[in-house]
Formats: C-alpha cells, structure tokens, sequence
C-alpha cells in the first residue's frame, strides 16, 4: 500500500493534526492513538514514524530517502515496534525492557527515535509498571507512540502521561460509499453489519462468503429465540467458526433489539440490513431480560480472551438465548 492510500478518508483530519506538529515542532513525546477498532490506527501511527523519520520535508514520507528505504525494509535502528508475541496475550514486561534499554541510546541518524506499542491495552501489571518509569522521565528527541481500541484497559498512570489522539468511525453512509468505490457491486450495508462497522474490515470481507454466512446464522439465531431449533445442535453446526465472530454478531443482534424496543424511531443500528426481522423478532417481549443477556453475552465475549472450553461457552450463549426466548413467549400468554 502506497503512503498516500494508507490515509483513509475519515483518517485526513487526524493526520493533518500529526503533520502539523512535526510542522511546528511541537512533537508529543508520548503519544495514545485511540478509537474503535478496524479503522487503520496502526497503519496511521507506522506512516507518522516514517514521516518523522524521513530526511526530506512534505506531507508524506519522501519514499526516496535512505532513512525511507531502511524504513520499508524494516531495518531502520531508530524505529522499534512492540507488540503481544500472539493475538489476544499481554505484552511481556522483557519486551518493554528491551525497549527501555533501546530509549537510553541516542539516534543513529540524528533524528527523532520511535517506539511504536500496539495494542498497548495488553500491557500486563509488570510491563505497565516498567513503562510508566519511561514516561515520567522521557528522552529527548524520542516519541513513544502507544495504540489502542481500548484505552479504558490501561492505567490511569499512563493515560495522564500520554498526549491523545482520538480516531472516529466514519458515519455509515460515508463507509458504505467508500466500500462501494473500493469493490463495485459488494453488498456494502451487510458487509459494514458483518464487519461491526469497520469499514477495512468489511473490506476484507467482500470475497468470502460473510454475506451468506451471517444470513444463516441469523436464520438459526432467530429460530433459537423462537423455539423452532435446538440451541445445541445449532452451537455444533456454528463448531469450526470463529467463537469470537458468533458471539460479536449475536451481541450485535441483541444490542440492536434492545434500541428498537426502546426508541425505534431513533435507532442506528448496527446490523440496519436485518431491521425488519429484528423488529418482528422483539415484537411483544419486554426489553428488561434483553438487556440482562445482553450483559452476559459481554461477559462471555471478554471470557474468550481467558482460559474457557469455547465451544461449551458457545453452546451457554445459545441455551440461554433459547431460554429468553422461552420467557419471552410466557410474558405474552
């Protein structure tokens, strides 16, 4: 990807922000990029280290210069980026050493140094503790750039030390024309409903069959809620998908019925493709027990991230969906 299409469109503004501090020479030493997840933060922070370090002055990085060429090649000695060694597990206090250890050193280029933690939320009690000795006692010319969809997750401590950078969504309609220009002929709502509203997500998504799948699981979804199939056979027919995916669409699901029952005039939803059959689904049954499994379907989302038998937290999320369902249709009779 060129560095003039790593700046997405809802990422312009944000990145005019960063320019113009390097502009004025007000560059923050400690920088948090936060925001909702599949928006490119990453991306966003990577092509600042490259701009900073860059030997020629503009908008973007030059993609000429040596400093440019050592960049993308991944081997420029002031640019370090730290990270959980697997998804979901937290950052090791060893890699936040090394990365103190790098700060003591001065810049090979004479330049700015830059340190790059990604998904910064996963930092654990001890890598946390050895960051923030960094952050009170910050070196020259070194700019420490933490990204997160999460910041809640991380220290008071450290959130008080970091200047800030928020990354917005894009309003819906300005995705889906986006997705649109991207893939001609995708179908872009289902697609930005699938991908929780990531519109590069979504991206990602357009040639696999996303669009059939979530249609019948939400098919087995409502079936469950209205007693037509069984909560386990359908948790054994969902086996070999991603639990995470199946308990984030469900979640979306739920979410959505909840602000349909409540203020349906006023309603954005997440999944705007399946309104009809979510109001049809809610129509009747209180808003009180969506709003309890709401709750626990978060918590079974967040139980993923640990130690848990999946599949049997899957088949949990189901019976009880199943369950509600059951209670729902008593209320009425």
């Amino acid at each position: 990807m060129s560095a003039m299409s790593a700046v997405y469109p809802w990422l312009e503004g944000p990145w005019q922000r960063l320019t113009a501090a390097i502009d004025c020479g007000r560059i923050p030493q400690a920088l948090l990029i936060h925001g909702p997840a599949g928006l490119g933060k990453a991306g966003l922070a990577t092509l600042f280290a490259q701009r900073l370090l860059c030997a020629e002055s503009g908008t973007m990085p030059c993609g000429h210069c040596h400093s440019c060429h050592l960049f993308e090649a991944g081997t420029h000695p002031d640019y370090r980026l730290v990270g959980p060694e697997e998804s979901g597990k937290a950052i090791k206090v060893d890699a936040i050493r090394k990365l103190i250890n790098d700060l003591s050193l001065k810049p090979q280029y004479g330049g700015y140094r830059v340190f790059v933690i990604d998904q910064a939320d996963q930092l654990n009690i001890s890598s946390a503790n050895a960051l923030l000795k960094t952050l009170e006692e910050p070196a020259e010319r070194t700019l420490l750039l933490l990204i997160t969809h999460r910041p809640g997750r991380l220290p008071p401590t450290i959130l008080s030390r970091c200047q800030k950078l928020s990354i917005r969504a894009p309003r819906r309609d300005e995705s889906i024309q986006w997705l649109q220009a991207q893939h001609p002929g995708c179908a872009a709502a289902v697609l930005l409903s699938a991908a929780g509203g990531s519109p590069l997500q979504a991206l990602a998504l357009a040639s696999t069959d996303v669009v059939e799948r979530r249609q019948r699981m939400f098919n087995e979804f409502s079936g469950v809620f209205q007693h037509q199939l069984d909560p386990v056979s359908v948790a054994d027919r969902w086996h070999g998908q991603a639990h995470e995916e199946c308990l984030d669409w469900m979640l979306a699901w739920v979410s959505d019925m909840v602000h349909l029952g409540m203020a349906p005039a006023a309603s954005r939803l997440s999944s705007a493709d399946l309104e009809t059959e979510l109001t049809r689904l809610i129509q009747g049954h209180p808003i009180g027990g969506l709003i309890e499994f709401r709750e626990v379907l978060l918590n079974y989302r967040q139980a993923l991230g640990g130690q848990v038998n999946r599949q049997l937290l899957l088949e949990e999320a189901l019976v009880g969906w199943s369950r509600m369902g059951q209670r729902a249709n008593m209320s009425q009779s």
